[in-house]
């Protein structure tokens, strides 16, 4: 019989194997060190501090401009009233921003940070194409898809070589879900998710093709309809230009209910169907342009053999800027839509207005007048 004490600890106790941590974590904690140490960032980039229980306060400038041109906060491009500005919520927003410089070419104009060390709103630019970003808030509902589990939204980028930009992402970390192909309307995509979970459609735009055109390529792949509410199905009508490169980003929202959604928005909301296609009841690709500039997509969720479609409904937060708030507003009352935010100014926009709502299918919307500071 063994005498010897038996320590519960070590019986308790289960092997030590070390893991490695996320890259988003460690990159995040690699720049807040360096900041901390006054070694710099990666790129240098000038900081907003905030005060104490305002991050997302912003104030003036407290940082030396940077020596690069390209991110000193002075060269902010000058804001236009009527686009629409994804505003990206992420794990990890600084490792994020060097992960967009590093895979897109994204260049930041300047970031606000609060005394938590969460970046509250950072500005970046891809070509043309505008950028917000900001860490996660879960204390006022900004969450990012790494704690939801998945992205309803897909970010449509134009690009010049979508190969090379595609190959270089995966490089540096995003998830392949589709290789580059060539699709019927006269663009080549290729889609990946990056490490915070955002989905993004980098599209090279290689012919003009219009709807009959279209309509002969969809019946080839199968049984698709291409509409303009111009035209009706498989009518002649406009073609689908070809854009410029790095031409612009285009929100992509899945639903339960797609025309529904889609009715509603043109209907209440002001948006200008262009083109919706559908395939045995299901809308597979629309595009709906905000009249001030813009394009919103909506599809039906969970098709078959659509990876773009195996997300969830209802968690798509999309801000729309416009010149008049109060006349959106207005038509969302008196079409009984449910008002999350009713119109105010905000710190960062004491002059303008914003409202949120939120649609049948549970996605929330901003409709205001900021459009950045420049």
């Amino acid at each position: 019989m063994n005498d010897q004490p038996v320590d519960p600890m070590e019986v308790l106790a289960v092997p030590s194997n070390p893991v490695a941590p996320r890259p988003a974590f460690a990159a995040d904690l690699r720049t807040r060190m360096l900041r901390e140490l006054g070694l710099g960032t990666a790129d240098d980039v000038p900081t907003i501090d905030l005060p104490p229980r305002r991050p997302t306060t912003m104030t003036t400038p407290t940082s030396s401009p940077s020596t690069d041109a390209t991110t000193a906060t002075a060269d902010v491009p000058d804001h236009q009233f009527g686009t629409v500005t994804p505003y990206l919520a992420v794990s990890g927003a600084a490792a994020a921003l060097d992960f967009y410089r590093e895979a897109f070419g994204a260049v930041e104009h300047f970031r606000v940070e609060g005394d938590d060390g969460r970046i509250g709103h950072a500005d970046f630019t891809i070509g043309p194409a505008r950028f917000y970003l900001s860490d996660e808030y879960p204390e006022v509902g900004v969450t990012s898809p790494t704690t939801a589990g998945a992205t309803t939204v897909a970010l449509h980028l134009e690009v010049d070589d979508v190969d090379a930009v595609y190959a270089r992402a995966v490089a540096v970390g995003a998830t392949a879900l589709n290789e580059p192909a060539d699709q019927a309307h006269g663009a080549r995509h290729g889609t990946l998710v990056d490490p915070f979970g955002h989905r993004w459609m980098l599209s090279q735009q290689l012919e003009s093709v219009d709807l009959d055109e279209y309509n002969a390529r969809l019946r080839e792949e199968g049984a698709w309809t291409a509409t303009s509410p111009d035209t009706g199905a498989g009518a002649p009508g406009p073609a689908v230009q070809a854009t410029p490169a790095h031409g612009g980003i285009w929100t992509a929202i899945a639903a339960a209910d797609a025309p529904a959604l889609i009715s509603f928005l043109v209907d209440v909301i002001g948006f200008e169907r262009q083109i919706v296609v559908e395939d045995g009841g299901a809308v597979v690709h629309s595009q709906l342009r905000w009249p001030e500039g813009g394009v919103v997509q909506v599809a039906t969720v969970a098709r078959p053999d659509s990876v773009y479609s195996d997300r969830p409904v209802g968690v798509a937060s999309t801000y729309v800027i416009t010149t008049d708030p109060e006349a959106v507003y207005r038509r969302c009352v008196a079409a009984g839509v449910e008002i999350v935010d009713t119109p105010r100014a905000t710190e960062y926009d004491p002059e303008g207005l914003v409202f949120g709502m939120r649609d049948a299918e549970g996605n929330l919307w901003s409709f205001g007048t900021y459009a950045g500071e420049g």
